[in-house]
């Protein structure tokens, strides 16, 4: 998957945000079905914790510092790249 990284990765810089949304869509379907099957559902837990920033003070913003570092790492794991 090191290769897809770097293909999530240029994605992202895509300055068209309809092309950005549909190249990441595009990755997002060809990953393996059990990658896929995990980001769902990480993705619908922070999507939930999100939901409840008026208690939690985890509105989107605050869960991508906390957790961006974790979830996304550079190709070398370089702390300092991040």
């Amino acid at each position: 998957l090191s290769d897809k990284y770097n293909d999530f990765i240029e994605a992202n810089r895509i300055e068209n945000a309809s092309e950005r949304m549909r190249t990441l869509r595009k990755l997002i379907r060809d990953l393996p079905g059990h990658y896929y099957e995990t980001l769902k559902f990480l993705v619908g837990h922070l999507k939930t914790i999100a939901d409840h920033s008026e208690k939690n003070k985890m509105e989107p913003r605050n869960l991508a510092l906390v957790f961006g570092p974790t979830l996304v790492r550079t190709s070398e794991d370089n702390m300092t790249d991040m």
